[in-house]
């Protein structure tokens, strides 16, 4: 199984620390064994608007308890995160579920939300029927569910990537007017949470 990591900080000088993500940054996780890792920043998020998530993902969470290690023994990263003024704010764990599409994108959206544990054949059948709904206006979605992340634990996230936030709201929108998408939802006693889109920055 893969998992996420999600680290959400407050920087000061946003394009300091874009510049370094893309310099040495983004290498530096996936030589630590990130499989993938981006940065994006929260543009309408309620009281999160502005933070900053590295999202990374991991064939072993073993490997991925050590890359915070790994980055504070790093003189260069270090530097980096005084001269960008990061703060760190929370840090969170998220079992990958499935996959559809290309997660590449200009923009994002992520869905949290709670309901019953779904089998491994619910989830990907689950998966095939959203993103038959979706794929009209997003590159990629991508299914989670929290397994180490505070009062969230156990919450399911939805990563949608696009390139356009007004066809991704008009397929959404679509998706949960159709009646097959309210059964299923209604059937799993599944309820939305929270919504928040975010700009991809590299």
């Amino acid at each position: 199984m893969a998992y996420m990591s999600g680290l959400i900080v407050r920087v000061a000088d946003l394009d300091r620390f874009v510049s370094g993500w893309n310099d040495f940054g983004k290498q530096q996780f996936l030589d630590a064994g990130a499989t993938s890792a981006r940065i994006s920043q929260s543009v309408f998020a309620g009281e999160g608007a502005g933070e900053v998530g590295i999202a990374s993902e991991w064939d072993s969470i073993d490997v991925a308890m050590e890359w915070p290690t790994a980055v504070r023994n790093s003189p260069q990263a270090v530097e980096l995160m005084k001269s960008a003024g990061v703060e760190t704010l929370r840090r969170s764990l998220f079992a990958v579920q499935a996959t559809r599409g290309s997660l590449e994108g200009k923009y994002g959206s992520l869905l949290i939300g709670m309901g019953d544990p779904a089998t491994p054949q619910q989830t990907e059948e689950n998966a095939e029927t959203f993103w038959a709904q979706m794929q009209e206006g997003a590159n990629g979605i991508q299914w989670h569910q929290a397994v180490a992340g505070g009062a969230m634990t156990g919450a399911y996230l939805t990563m949608t990537l696009c390139d356009s936030v007004d066809q991704l709201m008009v397929a959404s929108q679509k998706m949960f007017a159709n009646p097959e998408i309210q059964e299923m939802m209604a059937a799993q006693n599944f309820q939305l949470t929270g919504r928040s889109l975010f700009k991809v920055l590299g």
